[in-house]
């Protein structure tokens, strides 16, 4: 897995420009870091936030899992940092819009769909997880559904994550579509606001069905009873993983040393498998930019081409407001 996560980080360094595959190659990380130190004193800064969606468990949960690596960029950059979870994926969204944090970790359609208010924020690294740069996403059932396939869900009730969830609305939609299930209108949808809502629903048999990703349902199976139970009718896409994003104004010159920073945290190392723990899966990061996300538009544009009504807009599926985070 070491091995692999070399070669990966090796093939994501080779995807940047010469001239900064070039700089990543020579300059030495100290001078990354103090780099990133004088083009954040010089811009006035002298702490920097992360805001982070809660997509797995509960708001006040996730910034403690990600606290963690977030000291050792701190440390190595001799800046505080702090980090905040938003209270669902929009509020997070608002919040790096409006810049009232600097660094978001987003899913990445949340990113794709940030980006198109806001151009100048910029996506700069993703994480590794399995020794892999994607993910998949499931749509499951409980095991004694007599639904067999994705034809089967016509009618049936149905649990998505967020309108700006990747594995929990988009790419289970575009599944959806493939087999001629249209996901607005042949089933009842409902957005819960976090993937282990949707494991409970299903398990509770509150929804027929509904969409997670492979890391939320492991870890549901050793959290929710019931959720060894469920099964995988369909798989989607692969998705690249949550994008790390900067704020629109974010001093470039002290983006190189901020990537150098997160790139040193991995499971390498002892410290690093420490600091990674909480997180899962996730093996380290790599440096990554606004192509990595491209398949993620490509969805997206076949989603909405195929379901936009009149005038751009979605019709609406219901939220359950009392579920929400």
């Amino acid at each position: 897995m070491i091995r692999l996560i070399y070669t990966v980080f090796f093939v994501a360094c080779m995807d940047q420009p010469e001239a900064v595959r070039g700089t990543i190659a020579k300059t030495p990380a100290k001078q990354m870091y103090a780099q990133s130190q004088q083009a954040l004193e010089t811009a006035g800064i002298n702490q920097l936030t992360w805001g982070v969606t809660p997509f797995i468990t509960e708001h006040g949960a996730v910034e403690t899992r990600y606290q963690p690596t977030v000291d050792i960029v701190s440390e190595r950059l001799s800046i505080p940092m702090s980090v905040i979870a938003g209270e669902s994926y929009v509020d997070v969204e608002t919040l790096l819009l409006t810049q009232q944090i600097d660094i978001a970790v987003m899913s990445p359609y949340a990113y794709v769909r940030a980006r198109a208010k806001d151009p100048n924020i910029r996506a700069i690294a993703t994480h590794i997880a399995n020794g892999t740069e994607s993910y998949g996403a499931y749509i499951l059932v409980p095991e004694s559904s007599d639904v067999r396939s994705l034809a089967d869900l016509s009618g049936k009730s149905f649990g998505f994550v967020d309108e700006r969830s990747s594995s929990g609305w988009l790419f289970p939609a575009s599944r959806m579509l493939d087999e001629g299930i249209n996901p607005l209108n042949d089933v009842k949808g409902r957005f819960y606001g976090n993937h282990e809502r949707v494991i409970r629903a299903i398990v509770s048999g509150e929804v027929a069905a509904g969409a997670t990703y492979n890391a939320a349902l492991s870890e549901g199976r050793g959290r929710i009873p019931g959720a060894n139970d469920l099964r995988v009718i369909a798989r989607t896409e692969r998705i690249p993983y949550d994008a790390y994003v900067v704020r629109s104004g974010f001093p470039a010159k002290a983006i190189l040393g901020l990537q150098k920073a997160l790139s040193s945290v991995s499971t390498r190392d002892a410290r690093g498998r420490q600091a990674l723990a909480p997180l899962g899966d996730i093996n380290g990061f790599i440096r990554a930019d606004d192509l990595h996300y491209r398949s993620v538009r490509e969805i997206e544009a076949r989603v909405q081409s195929l379901l936009t009504l009149p005038g751009g807009r979605l019709p609406p599926i219901v939220s359950d407001k009392e579920s929400k985070p």
